[in-house]
């Protein structure tokens, strides 16, 4: 495989700190394509929602939201690993972890519809499987929610977490988690003057999934298997924000609670206020449908319902337009997003009033899905985009690039073997992007 173009050097601009990274292409596709026979699946009614990385592999999300996907979860080697060159730059896509796995109505032991799935540390791979097919025709709940754990060195099943009747409703649409090592919350909060002490097993940890059809929490306690919901009005769909408007397409979906990720740990000297004193960890959330980035402290999230607690929602920032993917920098704490309209990535450094546009670009970054910033690549930007308004209004060109599989990559880490690198042609305006809120 051959380098398009030579690397594009962008500058990232946070207050007086300039740092150059590169803006990378590794995989693209004009329609998604599958190491299948030829007419067993209807490439058009593919995408994927959400990407993980591990040391040797790439993991997509690709929910059953039409009929014809053949599978749920897929996987494609690194690019940057040694022998990736042969696949090309528009691979097939590999069923995860095998074509046997993926299911349909009639087979709830398999892999239904996936949104999105995470590694933790101890190299297993969490797999949310809300259960629902064809989920933009006709919302058809095939399945229980589930919670498949696959050890990703032997690629074998661990574990296989059915979620209870009463942590589910009839609409309920698992779409998105976090795992969260730090425990501090109920009567399992293990503290010394104040900081959590660092927990022995991976099975001391939560879950915190998204309920996004029927706006909620899901939490999951790993240790003492017990589930509970948490729910509060900022995750619901704003009515003034169910239509997106991206690349002069629009579209409307009713969407509650996508976008979560973590603050670093306490135990991180970014955890420290200004005076010195140790922050809570705090989820940070967002619906879809919305401006307005939330947060709650993860002691409140692990505090079980039947312990009467203040939620302390806090309001983060208000965006100039909708975003779906959300992420955060486990070192710094640095907030990723893209705001749909803007076509564009974006950063937010807690507790600054100023968002910056890092990336914008009007045909990579139409609808990114998924962020990544991932301790397995150098603590590099990964994401997605899919172009969704072409699919939910199905105007898809099969003659151009619709899928993209892209990296923020520090200069110092070794450049990709055999990557796509397409030229930046403009760079983001290093300008303020909106004033933050502090208060609910």
């Amino acid at each position: 495989m051959t380098v398009a173009s030579v690397l594009s050097l962008v500058l990232l601009l946070t207050g007086t700190t300039t740092s150059r990274r590169v803006f990378e292409t590794l995989y693209e596709w004009n329609l998604i394509n599958f190491d299948l026979p030829y007419g067993s699946f209807v490439p058009e009614n593919n995408l994927f929602t959400g990407l993980e990385i591990y040391w040797d592999r790439i993991f997509l999300a690709l929910p059953n939201l039409k009929s014809g996907v053949p599978a749920t979860l897929a996987w494609l080697p690194r690019p940057d690993q040694p022998g990736a060159a042969f696949i090309g730059q528009s691979p097939a896509l590999q069923p995860y972890p095998s074509l046997g796995w993926q299911g349909t109505a009639g087979n709830c032991s398999g892999l239904v519809s996936v949104y999105r799935m995470r590694i933790d540390r101890c190299d297993r791979l969490w797999v949310l499987d809300s259960g629902v097919i064809t989920t933009l025709d006709n919302f058809t709940p095939a399945c229980p929610p589930k919670i498949l754990v696959f050890d990703l060195k032997t690629d074998r099943l661990v574990r296989n977490i059915v979620l209870p009747k009463d942590v589910v409703r009839p609409n309920t649409l698992l779409t998105n988690l976090v795992i969260d090592y730090e425990i501090v919350g109920g009567s399992r909060g293990d503290t010394y003057f104040g900081v959590p002490i660092p927990q022995e097993s991976c099975d001391d940890a939560f879950l915190y999934m998204t309920d996004t059809a029927n706006a909620g929490i899901v939490v999951y306690d790993i240790r003492n298997d017990q589930s509970w919901r948490v729910f509060h009005p900022s995750m619901l769909p704003h009515p003034d924000y169910c239509t997106y408007h991206i690349a002069g397409e629009n579209f409307t979906l009713p969407d509650a609670i996508v976008g979560i990720a973590l603050s670093p740990e306490t135990s991180s000297q970014h955890s420290l206020d200004p005076y010195g004193y140790r922050q809570q960890r705090l989820l940070y959330f967002q619906p879809f449908a919305g401006i307005r980035l939330f947060s709650m402290p993860t002691s409140v999230l692990q505090t079980p319902p039947d312990i009467d607690t203040d939620l302390q929602i806090g309001v983060v920032f208000e965006k100039t337009s909708q975003s779906a993917s959300l992420a955060t920098d486990p070192n710094d704490g640095t907030i990723y997003f893209n705001p749909v309209t803007e076509l564009a990535l974006a950063t937010l450094k807690p507790g600054s009033t100023q968002a910056q546009l890092i990336i914008q670009d009007p045909d990579r970054l139409q609808f990114s899905s998924d962020i990544l910033v991932t301790p397995r690549d150098n603590y590099n930007v990964w994401f997605v985009s899919s172009k969704f308004q072409k699919f939910f209004r199905q105007t898809y060109d099969p003659h151009v690039i619709n899928f993209r599989i892209m990296r923020i990559a520090q200069t110092h880490t070794p450049v990709l073997q055999t990557p796509i690198v397409q030229s930046l042609t403009t760079a983001a305006p290093q300008t303020s992007y909106k004033n933050s809120l502090f208060f609910y």
